[in-house]
């Protein structure tokens, strides 16, 4: 602001450079991206700048530069996938996000909010995997749970995206979720090869096994039982394993028939993997990778623990997805987060 040193009003002027009232330059804006991408909170970047400026950064003005990058976010959830991957996983992880309620309060100057409360969503996550080995998250959705329409409103955005058969799609690889079977189902039919996580089958197999072989005495009877469980998925082809599979059955069917019958259940898609040529059998075959980036994102979501907003939750994940597509593609977050900053002046400037 301009102020005349004669009668104290303001001057009206044009400023090239800098918009009136405008305090921080973009190195502020790129700091606090790079910032919230590492897990660091609004409070130590408050703290940081303020002492940088030599005085008061307040928490609201850090939020506001971080979640001004949403126009990003709208973008990447519309954008077309022209690289369709061979395989894609699907997985949910849990948040919190606070939401107004009915009731109201008033605060210090006696005006009227809102009461918020924390609620739990679910963030849907759609991670692609190539024969290569390159992986990119190509969409998410937040949801209130994993029911049938949410999994729906996922999947048809990354089918309108692009990510169809005909363009390159071989599988995807799911939980036993049956909301998400059906989704997947109505969008894509019959036709698309669906891999269930060996993993989650084999720790049904081991709940069931710890039911019907309870104790310590029949300790190393569960350990034999889960090995010949776990032999049945080395198998070289999908025959062998189900010899394997009937040979399992004759040797524990009678003992464990629970556990047996729980093995047995949808068994022909745990074996689906064998069907794909070309991609690496043993990151296929369960949602491990999908695993391992969702623990990147509880690093935010434990840092946070409870998101003020669904707009803050969504600006926060999608910081997070460019960070681990920067790791992914063997480029520093410093650069990656950086470039947000200009993205997003060419986007909306």
């Amino acid at each position: 602001m301009l102020e005349c040193q004669c009668c104290g009003h303001d001057v009206v002027c044009s400023f090239t450079i800098l918009e009136k009232h405008q305090r921080f330059w973009l190195d502020l804006d790129q700091d606090v991206l790079f910032g919230s991408g590492l897990c660091q909170s609004l409070r130590h970047l408050s703290q940081r700048w303020s002492a940088i400026v030599g005085g008061s950064v307040g928490l609201r003005t850090i939020n506001e530069r971080i979640n001004q990058i949403e126009p990003l976010l709208k973008q990447a959830h519309r954008d077309p996938i022209s690289n369709v991957p061979a395989v894609v996983q699907f997985d949910g992880i849990w948040l919190r996000v606070q939401f107004p309620t009915k009731s109201e309060k008033r605060d210090k100057r006696q005006r009227k909010r809102k009461i918020r409360k924390g609620k739990k969503v679910v963030l849907l996550v759609a991670l692609g995997f190539w024969p290569d080995g390159t992986r990119q998250i190509l969409d998410w959705e937040v949801a209130d749970g994993e029911s049938q329409a949410a999994w729906e409103r996922l999947v048809h955005r990354v089918w309108e995206r692009g990510v169809r058969l005909e363009k390159g799609l071989q599988a995807v690889i799911r939980d036993g979720n049956g909301e998400l079977g059906e989704a997947l189902a109505l969008v894509y039919g019959a036709t698309l090869l669906e891999q269930r996580c060996i993993f989650h089958k084999l720790r049904n197999v081991a709940d069931k096994c710890r039911e019907e072989l309870k104790g310590d005495d029949h300790k190393e009877t569960r350990t034999q039982l889960l090995e010949q469980a776990k032999t049945i998925y080395q198998a070289k082809n999908a025959q062998e394993a189900r010899t394997r599979l009937a040979s399992f059955a004759d040797t524990w069917g009678a003992r464990t028939p629970k556990t047996v019958a729980t093995l047995q259940r949808d068994f022909e898609q745990t074996i689906a993997y064998y069907a794909l040529e070309g991609v690496a059998r043993e990151l296929i075959r369960t949602t491990s990778l999908l695993e391992r980036t969702n623990r990147e994102l509880r690093r935010k979501f434990r840092q946070v623990g409870c998101f003020s907003s669904l707009k803050g939750a969504e600006v926060a994940i999608y910081l997070q997805v460019q960070r681990l597509h920067a790791r992914w593609s063997k480029q520093t977050w410093w650069d990656t987060s950086h470039s947000l900053y200009f993205d997003f002046c060419y986007l909306d400037p």
